[in-house]
C-alpha cells in the first residue's frame, strides 16, 4: 500500500478552478486569506490564472481547465492540488 507523504514546511500547494472561478468580492477577500495563512505557514502556492475568473458559470474553457489541472498534476515539485 501507498501513503502519501505529509506536508511539509516548503512544499508546494496548487490552487485551480476546474469548474467556476471565484469572482464575488467577499470570496476573494476569503481566498486571499487562505493564501496568506497557507503561506505563513510556510507553503509556496501556486494559483493558476483562472482561478479568479468566471465565464457563464465556468472559469475558463474546457481545453484551459484541463491544461492548468494537468499543468499542477504533472509538476512534480507540487505536493497538493486545492479546487
Amino acid at each position: 500500500m501507498n501513503y502519501s507523504d505529509y506536508l511539509k514546511k516548503g512544499d508546494t500547494i496548487g490552487i485551480c478552478a476546474p469548474s467556476d472561478g471565484i469572482v464575488d468580492e467577499f470570496k476573494l477577500k476569503r481566498l486571499d486569506a487562505a493564501i496568506e495563512q497557507l503561506t505563513n505557514l510556510g507553503y509556496e502556492i501556486i494559483e493558476t490564472q483562472s482561478v479568479r475568473k468566471s465565464e457563464n458559470g465556468r472559469s475558463a474553457s474546457a481545453e484551459i481547465r484541463a491544461e492548468e489541472f494537468m499543468s499542477l498534476l504533472e509538476n512534480d515539485d507540487i505536493k497538493m492540488i486545492i479546487f
